[in-house]
């Protein structure tokens, strides 16, 4: 395969991949007035309660733009910062409970929407979706670690 066809090919899949993913979840998101970013960050705190530093390093998102949709987070209630009392330049954040309550809600409904799809699918071909994409993966880390200067 060509370069050029190789890239319009894996551009093209991204971005119909990236449209449908989008067209799931927004109602989700939407129904609670939240965006991707802003459930991806309420769902990391989830898993671990965490500084605001580390979930910006988690998520790959600039100190002060974490800081800001943290605090956009805690004004609208889905989450709780607070000032460690040994270092007070240190924030820790915490899901509310209505975070809690919105992000069950949203794996609930993204269960019941992809449980119907995946059970109709066989395990071999669930496996070779994510096999595939992981290959494509570490082909993209292969060439962006390539020591090719532009």
């Amino acid at each position: 395969m060509e370069v050029m066809d190789f890239n319009n090919t894996i551009w093209n899949l991204l971005r119909d991949i990236s449209v449908n993913m989008d067209s799931i979840f927004r109602p989700m998101y939407d129904k609670h007035g939240l965006t991707a970013m802003q459930v991806r960050i309420l769902t990391d705190v989830r898993e671990q309660e965490q500084t605001i530093g580390n979930l910006g390093k988690n998520l790959c998102v600039a100190g002060a733009n974490i800081s800001a949709m943290c605090r956009k987070l805690e004004k609208e209630g889905f989450l709780n910062r607070v000032r460690d009392k040994m270092d007070e330049r240190v924030v820790k954040v915490h899901l509310s409970e209505k975070g809690e309550s919105a992000i069950l809600d949203i794996e609930d409904l993204l269960t019941r929407k992809f449980d119907i799809s995946l059970k109709t699918e066989s395990t071999e071909n669930i496996n070779d979706i994510i096999e595939g994409l992981q290959k494509l993966n570490v082909l993209l880390q292969k060439i962006n670690n390539s020591d090719m200067s532009l």
